[in-house]
């Protein structure tokens, strides 16, 4: 292939005019005009001409090529540059969105803790009260409750002075919380505050609670969170006792065989069968006529949670959807743990009960086994929603379906979301299934001496 006299740019014969690169006619003269010497020298002159012209420019065009390719660069990475940015402003709305949503859980805080605040000053000038009214004349002795360095919070004196009398004693317990994964973040030693209820030969521990406020319900990017978990509204818990544990088998037993008062009751109800096995295929109905039975036999009032205290009892001042954290594990609670709720991987579906507190772990109230095993039954009725209800504590009543009565914890054969801390659920009062059980709680106590 044929290159140009010029500049050197190979080209095709007989098909090209002119150069691509210098523009120089490639175009062969005529025999005849190459045969005259002036013309000759004058075409060699102007070729010698036009490569010394093409020696000069040449450098010159390489420099603006050279340019042109660097401008062309440039332009790439300003148009990546001008995406960066638009990533970058993106994700500086995203952190505006967050700090705000941030500024608005602070002012929350704040606002709860002013709460806080207010009524640990109205319990120290009950308690200043309560103390001089002992200098004066003597009172039966009030059991204070004690919750991680918090200030002793007074429980309310019974209103049944004939009360066995009860021994106020120290529970030490482990507390841990995972991340999403299921992975231990946190593991710590706590200690609270226990009486217990000697029923024929077996113990009831009664944990004594402190009160406080709380927010009960999900929050919205809460997930599995359903409609009947809405609106979170604030609520102030009184002190009251709680079960250490559901309900067990042995327990039960000891007080079925008690006379009956409304009901009678079957002594061995239960389907998974164990003396320290939670008790299930127990009613609604039957709760309360358990209730009432302990009651007379030791003369304080117990009887089921409202649904807000059971909720109090079990975030034990957490806001995650378990006491645990952002997930849950079959290594601390029993449900189906085929599947998942965060990130943690599948795990063991044991397809019964377990004997409370078989995980030997507790949250930060001392409270066990609040997540799975059995759904424990609250006293109020089912209500689709918290529309109106109440922010006291108190059991809420008033509904169209009083036989449909709530819920709480998952047992061992839910998905893990139906375990979450928030999460409702309802049955017919006098339905008993394989899955639920109860616990109990009591208003006030007495300390014996």
């Amino acid at each position: 292939m044929p290159r140009c006299p010029v500049c050197q740019t190979k080209y095709v014969a007989d098909q090209t005019e002119n150069c691509s690169v210098c523009s120089w006619n490639l175009q062969g003269h005529s025999l005849l005009i190459g045969l005259i010497p002036e013309i000759s020298l004058k075409e060699q002159a102007r070729l010698k001409w036009a490569q010394n012209i093409w020696a000069t420019v040449k450098p010159a065009r390489e420099q603006i090529q050279q340019f042109q390719s660097q401008l062309q660069e440039a332009d790439q990475t300003i148009a990546q540059l001008h995406s960066e940015l638009e990533q970058a402003n993106q994700q500086c709305q995203k952190l505006l969105a967050t700090l705000q949503q941030r500024e608005s859980d602070l002012a929350r805080l704040l606002l709860q803790a002013d709460q806080l605040n207010h009524e640990l000053s109205n319990l120290r000038g009950q308690l200043e009260q309560t103390n001089q009214l002992q200098v004066q004349s003597p009172t039966p002795e009030i059991i204070e409750a004690e919750s991680q360095g918090q200030t002793l919070l007074e429980l309310e004196q019974s209103q049944i002075t004939t009360a066995l009398p009860i021994k106020v004693q120290t529970l030490i317990f482990q507390v841990v919380t995972v991340d999403t994964q299921g992975q231990l973040a946190n593991c710590y030693g706590s200690e609270a505050r226990y009486f217990q209820e000697k029923l024929e030969n077996v113990a009831l521990d009664m944990i004594i609670l402190p009160g406080g406020v709380f927010w009960m319900g999900s929050q919205e990017a809460e997930q599995g969170r359903e409609s009947h978990e809405e609106p979170q509204h604030q609520v102030t818990i009184e002190p009251f006792c709680m079960g250490r544990f559901t309900i067990t088998q042995a327990q039960w037993r000891a007080i079925a065989n008690l006379p009956s008062i409304y009901r009678s009751l079957n002594p061995d109800p239960a389907h998974t069968k164990g003396e320290n096995q939670p008790v299930e295929q127990v009613s609604w109905h039957d709760a309360i006529e358990f209730c009432a039975r302990l009651t007379k036999l030791t003369k304080r009032d117990y009887r089921l949670p409202s649904e807000a205290e059971w909720e109090y009892a079990c975030r034990a001042r957490t806001t995650t959807p378990f006491h645990f954290g952002e997930t849950i594990t079959p290594e601390l609670a029993n449900y189906d743990g085929n599947y998942i709720y965060n990130l943690e991987p599948v795990g063991k579906y044991r397809q019964q009960t377990v004997p409370v507190g078989s995980f030997q772990i507790a949250n930060a109230f001392g409270l066990s086994d609040m997540h799975g095993n059995v759904w424990e039954w609250c006293a109020d009725s089912w209500h689709d929603n918290y529309q109106e209800a109440p922010c006291d504590g108190s059991v809420w009543e008033q509904a169209e379906l009083q036989e449909h009565r709530l819920l709480r914890g998952g047992s061992w054969y839910c998905l893990p979301s139906l375990c979450r801390a928030a999460q409702r659920h309802w049955d017919k009062a006098d339905h008993a299934g394989s899955g639920i059980g109860f616990r109990v709680v009591c208003s006030s106590a007495r300390q014996g001496e």
